[in-house]
């Protein structure tokens, strides 16, 4: 995935969820975030981010990189998807379903009889992945969905990384306790569980490899 046009900056607040005020071109701007994620190690004062204009909405700049002590990461948390689409396309998968239903839930892909839920992870500590980064009622809901499929239907749990400097996943138990039980649930069914490091530049973001996930508390 190609990235748009980024001018650096730096990151002064946090106002709320989805908005923030970046040192930009010698003034302070408000920046849309779009990640729900407390992101404390990357949105900090100080530190250099990189945002994007944007032509239309309240603000006038989105926040889409920030950098970190050994890699660039992409916090844009909807960009999960359409990597991992490019990564099914780049496998020769083409026949997949966006966004459909299930238990009154909306999910990210249909791949056959495969319901697949992807995750969006940006924290990582000593090389490994955690998901998620703040609480996830919504996440807990998906995972209970995806261990009660009828017959027929099967689940997939998928956590792109959005950054280099990460050599395996876990839960984040520390985070979220709830989703952490309802993860080892859905690992001890037998349920498939992938996760996958990105390669990250100021030019573009693309699924490099997958990476291994500890199945066990």
């Amino acid at each position: 995935m190609k990235f748009p046009s980024l001018k650096p900056a730096i990151f002064v607040r946090r106002l709320n969820r989805f908005v923030g005020e970046v040192f930009l071109e010698g003034k302070v701007v408000k920046a849309l975030i779009r990640n729900t994620g407390r992101l404390s190690e990357l949105l900090r004062r100080g530190n250099t981010v990189f945002v994007r204009a944007k032509e239309k909405g309240k603000y006038s700049h989105e926040v889409l990189l920030a950098r970190s002590e050994k890699s660039l990461v992409c916090i844009e948390s909807h960009y999960a998807n359409a990597l991992f689409e490019e990564y099914l396309l780049s496998k020769g998968i083409r026949e997949f379903k966006r966004e459909p239903r299930f238990g009154g839930k909306r999910f990210d892909f249909l791949i056959g009889n495969t319901l697949v839920e992807v995750k969006s992870v940006n924290l990582v500590k000593n090389e490994v992945a955690l998901f998620p980064d703040a609480p996830t009622r919504r996440g807990v809901e998906h995972l209970r969905i995806l261990t009660q499929l009828p017959r027929g239907l099967k689940p997939l749990l998928v956590f792109v990384c959005q950054r280099e400097d990460c050599k395996s996943f876990s839960p984040n138990c520390e985070r979220d306790l709830e989703f952490c039980e309802a993860f080892y649930e859905y690992v001890r069914k037998g349920y498939p569980v992938k996760a996958f490091r990105c390669k990250v530049s100021l030019k573009e973001i693309f699924i490099a490899e997958e990476i291994d996930v500890r199945s066990e508390p």
